[in-house]
């Protein structure tokens, strides 16, 4: 059996993990790390202490927020995200971490100037 870091529970809803295919499950954010159960298999889970985050990236389309957020770790490695409720969940993310920690993801036009303007 998994065994949760978190000693409160300060939010738990519907999620997918986007790790190789997606995987539905239960998204848990409390006072201790970031967690993700997975409905088919419990030992198959995602569990992020809050202190090894460097910065979690929400898609914003005009005024909306997506549904997709990603969470980059202190080693560059980035986990990719879903739920209804992501709103909420990057809510939460930004009081534990801070406003600079939380930041829009860069957007496919974005991506390519900054592409382009390493190049020169």
């Amino acid at each position: 059996m998994a065994q949760s870091l978190n000693t409160r529970a300060e939010f738990v809803g519907p999620g997918i993990a986007y790790i190789g295919f997606a995987k539905y499950g239960k998204i848990m954010l409390g006072d201790v790390a970031f967690e993700f159960f997975s409905d088919r298999s419990v030992e198959d889970n995602v569990i992020i202490p809050l202190d090894k985050i460097k910065r979690v990236e929400g898609s914003v389309y005009g005024k909306k927020i997506g549904r997709r957020f990603n969470i980059i770790l202190q080693n560059n490695s980035k986990l990719c995200f879903g739920s209804k409720d992501s709103g909420k969940i990057l809510k939460i993310l930004r009081e534990k971490l801070g406003n600079e920690n939380v930041v829009k993801a860069p957007t496919f036009l974005g991506t390519l100037t900054r592409a382009f303007k390493r190049n020169k």
